[in-house]
């Protein structure tokens, strides 16, 4: 099974990660600090006890107490002969405490055993002292301190630093907790109005979600989710509608077939009927393959359909449309008028062109006057070709009638008079024209001018 990622556990993870990697620095500083620290305050205090040994030696100064439950002990040797040893050491005659050659007038600070088998540091120091008459001896002094104290204090101190480093991180991942949760909430919020949206299941056609808390990144989500509602709703209301149009528009000729053939039935001998009869059912028959050629050329260009972009001759591809649409009207040839600036051939892919401009002026013709001339406009602009087609409708339409003609089999005729037309023309022409990427303007004058405007790009 696949771990799923949280979000909110990355982000508290990813803060303790931060914010702790910079608190092991900081305390792991402050330890090094603090050890140092208290090595040097060892080394001073040993320098101290050597300053004041040599001062006892030396001087007419009273001796500072030195008893055998001293914590130091110390060893004076003069021109390498020892010559006093602290009381501590009398316990071990025989031992004497580090003895190196060191530089004159210098320090130096060792590890060593204590006589009774603990750890310390010695600090061992050579000088030469003079004399008033001249004469000088050399002079080295070692003393030794037990660390046991030392070792103490840095091991409370390094306890004290990682309790605080484990306080530190609690705190810090509550309050991580705390921040992100809070920073999160919009996000929880839109998830329980997308749970709510789901449990509607059928009573979501009015469903809005909103930020109760406005947050940009949020907004955004939310302004898709509900535009995706909106275009979701558009299109169930849009496939409820083509559903009924396709079932009333296959109804409609399988109901006079099916009315066509029980009157033939009942009347065999009917000459009147028996001589349309036959021509009647292709009649019929052509109608419905009209129908669902069209709907599967519509289902075709709704998804996808392959480009092959060639150059084409404009003029002689308006010529072959001509004479497929001669049958239909006879006349067209003296209906149109073709108006062509162009400066080189249109590089388009040929079903898509053919299958626009055939549309767009069946659709003109159609809907003209037999007296009203159509005009088709081929120009040349610096980035695209445009294609227009002008008529005189014989309706005005208004602004959001002209938006809906385009839907998939709407006619403005609400009683579907008209046998030969089922409101596919420009929708297969739009598609075709989101599948190519050509912008498509349909517009009336108040004159009643309709013009439907391509633009090719070159």
């Amino acid at each position: 099974m696949i771990k799923t990622h949280s979000i909110k556990r990355n982000l508290i993870n990813s803060i303790s990660a931060i914010f702790g990697l910079f608190i092991i620095i900081v305390f792991t500083f402050v330890d090094i600090s603090v050890d140092d620290w208290a090595q040097q305050q060892f080394t001073l205090d040993l320098q101290e006890k050597i300053s004041q040994i040599k001062n006892i030696t030396h001087n007419d100064i009273a001796p500072i107490t030195d008893d055998s439950s001293s914590h130091y002990v110390y060893q004076i040797w003069k021109n390498n002969q020892t010559i006093k040893r602290s009381a501590s050491l009398r316990s071990y005659p025989e031992l004497d405490l580090v003895h190196t050659n060191i530089p004159i007038n210098s320090h130096k600070l060792v590890n060593v055993t204590m006589p009774d088998n603990e750890q310390g540091q010695a600090l061992l120091s050579s000088y030469i002292q003079r004399h008033k008459d001249g004469s000088s001896d050399y002079m080295y002094i070692t003393v030794s301190a037990s660390t046991k104290r030392l070792d103490h204090i840095t091991e409370i101190l390094d306890i004290l630093l990682i309790g605080s480093f484990l306080l530190s991180m609690i705190i810090m991942r509550v309050v991580a907790k705390k921040i992100v949760l809070q920073g999160l909430s919009p996000l929880e919020s839109l998830n329980k109005q997308i749970k709510t949206f789901n449990n509607n299941n059928g009573s979501n056609n009015n469903f809005i979600f909103n930020d109760s808390t406005p947050c940009y990144e949020i907004d955004l989500i939310i302004k898709e989710l509900n535009n995706f509602l909106t275009i979701n709703c558009n299109s169930i209301e849009n496939e409820k509608r083509i559903t009924s149009d396709i079932a009333h528009e296959i109804k409609t000729p399988i109901s006079e077939l099916i009315t066509l053939t029980e009157v033939h039935q009942r009347f065999p001998d009917d000459e009147r009927l028996a001589k349309t009869f036959t021509n009647d059912i292709l009649q019929i028959s052509n109608r419905m393959r009209v129908i669902v050629e069209n709907l599967l050329l519509l289902q075709r260009t709704s998804s996808t359909i392959d480009l092959y972009k060639k150059p084409l001759d404009i003029v002689m591809l308006l010529d072959n449309i001509q004479q497929a649409l001669t049958f239909k009207y006879p006349d067209i040839t003296n209906r149109i008028t073709i108006n062509i600036q162009l400066e080189s051939a249109i590089i388009a892919d040929e079903f898509s062109i053919k299958t626009i401009l055939t549309n767009l002026i069946d659709n003109a013709l159609f809907y003209s006057l037999p007296t009203e001339h159509i005009k088709i406009n081929v120009l040349s602009s610096q980035e695209n070709t445009i294609i227009k087609v002008i008529n005189m409708a014989t309706v005005i339409y208004s602004a959001i009638e002209i938006e809906k003609l385009i839907q998939p089999l709407y006619q403005y005729d609400s009683s579907r008079s008209s046998d030969s037309r089922y409101g596919l023309g420009l929708s297969i022409v739009n598609n075709i024209c989101k599948i190519n990427q050509y912008p498509l303007s349909i517009t009336q004058a108040t004159t009643g001018i309709f013009t439907v405007t391509v633009s090719i790009s070159k």
